[in-house]
């Protein structure tokens, strides 16, 4: 690999080269390397090629070999005139070979409207120029230009096109400037930027397309400057961006399409800025961020356009605003991630979002106003809640959202509604508090009565009888003394039950209702088992009547429900008038 350096000195030495090859050269080129220091790093002693040489063999499409050579002033437009071709015309070249090398201009290695149809290598060499140009070049076979070291003002590659089955630019340094590589087109075959360092200055891949091939920028080192992919096409390859250092520039993903495939930003780190893929299309891909470090960094998703993809947070901790606003989505994935910031979740349509094991420490919003989202799943389970979620109850179904989950079991479920409790409780949000509460107690009583199968058959059989008391009593009598109005009609339900037992007891002969006043005498079996009911119920107790046979028994139980339901109404009842 080349050597990255601050700056050189070329000495021009009136003696042969020889290659190992043959290939001769009447002056050799003395290039010493020096750092910032001005220590020598190296030295490269190479040959001095005639430029009226290589442009021959290009004319005459014979391979160009300049390996081992200093290369001063190389240019595709000088060709053309030396040739005498149209300068608008692209200059064919049938092989072309640079390795070892030092390219030398004080204004640009032109290589532009070039027309390689074969291999195009330039590898552990050197690039010293103000442009270094590949614009409107076509390549139709492999390209390589690895293991440099480029130090120009701006590395022009727009429009470029790749149409050969390998792209790399693999350990290339790109010092500081412009790299431009707007509406360039990399073909199907497989792109690779692993372990480039593109230093300091924009980096611009705006409209590149990249079709079907696999993409790989695995560990990439961009500096100060923006990222643009703005529009950029990635088709149905893998396209991975692990380990990628982004630097401290804008990263903007906005309008890219990513198609089927599985885009990879694993552990890639953001230091500030904002990343950016507002309107970003991706059908049925899936986006990874595990592990990826978000330092100071803003991320915007709003109008993702992805309603079969799945987007993957991992570990990740995020110090600032993340917003899917109107996003269209597959699944929103984030687990066991940390939010210091505010969480817009108020997406379009979303088949499951989940926070699994998260820590709010600010707002999450899915709901304030506007049309609710359509989500069909929402996981919480194992959430620390020490912000606040804004959501509806109602036009966002949380119910259905907490029972749609198909991976978490009752006890995470009745976890989630108690989190949900909790916060609609900070929000003053009461009515929704006691419907997120009554789901908890549902589904933690379900979990409880589940647990007692490790008990046994007896174990459980008592469990069950438990389970189904508590049920009656405390859910559908009064909803855990959130509903005075369903206790009172319970009371009504209960107490016309016990007045038609009454009736069917002394019709059947199993016991009376004793008149113990003159005044008795005079009601009926139905009045009388009415009026029974209700001082027995209430607990009255006038003495004017009394039971016998069964219905002394009855009467005794009649009386604890009475109690009951009466106390169980007052909680109720004070429960909603201190709030």
């Amino acid at each position: 690999m080349a050597y990255s350096f601050y700056s050189y000195r070329v000495e021009i030495l009136q003696r042969p080269f020889v290659r190992s090859d043959g290939f001769t050269t009447k002056q050799t080129a003395k290039i010493d390397l020096f750092n910032s220091k001005g220590v020598l790093i190296t030295t490269l002693s190479l040959g001095i090629p005639q430029m009226a040489d290589v442009y021959e063999s290009i004319g005459k499409m014979e391979p160009v070999n300049l390996d081992y050579c200093y290369i001063q002033g190389f240019s595709t437009l000088a060709c053309k005139r030396y040739l005498q071709i149209d300068k608008a015309q692209p200059l064919p070249i049938a092989q072309f070979t640079a390795c070892n090398s030092f390219f030398d201009s004080s204004v640009s290695v032109d290589l532009s409207l070039s027309l390689s149809e074969n291999e195009f290598v330039i590898d552990e060499s050197y690039v010293v120029t103000e442009l270094l140009d590949f614009h409107l070049s076509r390549f139709l076979g492999t390209f390589r230009l690895t293991n440099c070291f480029i130090k120009a003002a701006k590395s022009n590659f727009t429009q470029a096109r790749f149409e050969g089955d390998l792209v790399s630019f693999k350990n290339t340094i790109l010092d500081e400037g412009v790299k431009d590589f707007q509406d360039t087109s990399f073909g199907s075959g497989e792109a690779i930027f692993t372990n480039v360092d593109f230093g300091d200055g924009d980096v611009s891949f705006i409209n590149a397309v990249f079709n079907n091939s696999d993409v790989d920028f695995r560990v990439c080192r961009f500096g100060k400057g923006k990222v643009d992919f703005h529009y950029a096409r990635f088709g149905g390859g893998r396209v991975s961006f692990e380990r990628v250092d982004f630097g401290s520039g804008r990263v903007d993903f906005r309008a890219a399409e990513f198609h089927a495939g599985r885009t990879s930003f694993n552990r890639a780190s953001f230091l500030e800025g904002e990343l950016n893929f507002e309107g970003a299309e991706t059908p049925k891909g899936k986006l990874t961020f595990k592990r990826a470090a978000f330092g100071n960094i803003t991320l915007i998703f709003d109008l993702y356009q992805g309603a079969k993809s799945e987007i993957i947070f991992e570990r990740s901790l995020f110090n600032q605003n993340i917003s899917f606003y109107e996003a269209q989505l597959g699944k929103l994935i984030f687990s066991d991630c940390q939010f210091n910031s505010t969480v817009n979740l108020h997406v379009k349509q979303s088949d499951e979002i989940s926070l699994a094991g998260c820590t709010m420490r600010d707002i999450v919003e899915f709901y304030t106003h506007g049309d609710p989202p359509r989500i069909s799943s929402l996981n919480l389970a194992g959430a620390r809640l020490l912000g606040q979620i804004y959501i509806d109850w109602d036009a966002n179904g949380v119910r259905n959202l907490i029972y749609s989950q198909g991976c978490t079991t009752v006890a995470e479920k009745a976890e989630q509604f108690r989190i949900l409790k909790e916060n609609f409780n900070a929000l003053g949000k009461y009515d929704e508090e006691d419907a997120a509460y009554v789901e908890f107690k549902r589904c933690h009583m379900k979990a409880l009565l589940l647990n007692s199968c490790k008990q046994g058959r007896v174990g459980h059989l008592i469990n069950r009888i438990t389970y189904g008391a508590k049920k009656l009593l405390f859910d559908y009598m009064g909803l855990f003394a959130t509903s005075p109005q369903r206790v009172i009609l319970s009371i009504l339900v209960v107490y016309v039950l016990y007045s038609l037992l009454y009736i069917a007891i002394m019709e059947l002969g199993w016991g009376h209702i004793i008149a113990t006043s003159a005044s008795g005498d005079q009601l009926g079996v139905v009045d009388r088992g009415f009026y029974f009911s209700v001082v027995t119920f209430f607990t009255i107790g006038y003495g004017d009547f009394a039971p016998s046979g069964i219905a002394r028994f009855v009467a005794g139980t009649e009386g604890f429900m009475g109690v009951f339901l009466m106390a169980y109404f007052t909680v109720a009842f004070v429960r909603k008038i201190l709030r």
